[in-house]
């Protein structure tokens, strides 16, 4: 498999853990995808994913969403 199409099976998987850990349904984790884009994202942080948990993901997604609130 070439890495695109494994940055694609880690985004499926990091969307349906967002579901089901934040407990939110799938147009809510859409609707977060895009506004934070953060599929692109999760690409750029693929190989330090690959080394972390999704409890540890999920944070830094949070942390990430947050600081892009913040931005001017």
């Amino acid at each position: 498999m070439t890495r695109a199409d494994n940055v694609l099976n880690m985004q499926i998987t990091i969307a349906n853990c967002m579901k089901q850990e934040w407990g939110v349904d799938y147009g809510i984790v859409s609707d977060l995808l895009d506004e934070y884009d953060l599929l692109s994202y999760i690409d750029i942080c693929y190989e330090e994913y690959n080394t972390m948990g999704i409890k540890g993901i999920l944070q830094d997604l949070k942390s990430y969403m947050d600081a892009a609130k913040g931005a001017v």
